[in-house]
């Protein structure tokens, strides 16, 4: 037995302690990377299902600009603010009961303004904003890439949307619906430094989430859509 050694208390204590400032320096950082890799599945998920629907939807009824619907229209309460007309509330529920059809396993509650959710996906993906310009949007002729027809907005947690300046967080996404096909907003490598990297618009990173499949743009500046994809 005198040839057996052993750790002293000391120095298991010291172990330990060094373990716990390792881990207190690396699991935020695991946990924040986990969180934005399920955002990316999220808004890829959604970009999917979505797609497919509006596909299926044009396939059957036209294109958007043959719906039946009105250009959405901004109207002023009695508090001054700036809200959605009534008229615009009601394109927004025939946009979304024409191309809800074709979507599996959404809840829809009317939005009114302040109220109301509008689609919710299964996995809590939200859209929370669309506007609609039908007029400019036509589906006659070949290319169409640049033609607006309209854009909507997803948030993907149960946090605000808008930070304390007002801008958007960075649980907002926006895409661009076009005669055929919805487009994720910031795939331009313009757009996306000047809204995205800068953070005076985070909905912009949509187009770079698809593309790269991660959030890279929340950790550092110097990413270019061409030449830097990565932080690393």
């Amino acid at each position: 037995m005198k040839g057996i050694r052993a750790f002293t208390l000391a120095e298991v204590l010291i172990t330990l302690g060094i373990i716990g400032v390792v881990a207190a320096l690396t699991i935020p950082s695991l946990v924040q990377k986990y969180k934005e890799q399920a955002t990316v599945t999220r808004v890829k998920k959604f970009y999917s299902a979505f797609s497919q629907a509006y596909t299926m939807a044009i396939n059957e009824n036209g294109t958007i600009d043959t719906w039946g619907l009105e250009d959405s229209e901004i109207d002023v309460d009695e508090d001054g603010n700036s809200v959605y007309g009534d008229s615009s509330l009601e394109q927004y529920e025939k946009f979304f009961n024409i191309i809800g059809k074709y979507l599996q396993k959404v809840e829809y509650e009317p939005i009114r303004n302040t109220r109301g959710k509008g689609f919710v996906m299964s996995d809590g993906t939200q859209i929370i904003a669309i506007w609609l310009k039908p007029s400019q949007c036509s589906g006659n002729g070949i290319n169409h890439s640049n033609t607006y027809c309209g854009d909507f907005y997803i948030k993907t947690d149960n946090k605000p949307h808008r930070k304390d300046d007002g801008t958007f967080n960075s649980n907002v996404f926006a895409f661009n619906i076009n005669p055929y096909r919805i487009f994720p907003r910031g795939t331009d490598n313009t757009e996306f430094k000047d809204k995205c990297l800068s953070g005076t618009d985070m909905s912009r990173c949509t187009g770079w989430l698809i593309l790269n499949e991660n959030m890279d743009y929340l950790h550092c500046k110097d990413l270019d859509i061409n030449t830097k994809t990565k932080c690393k």
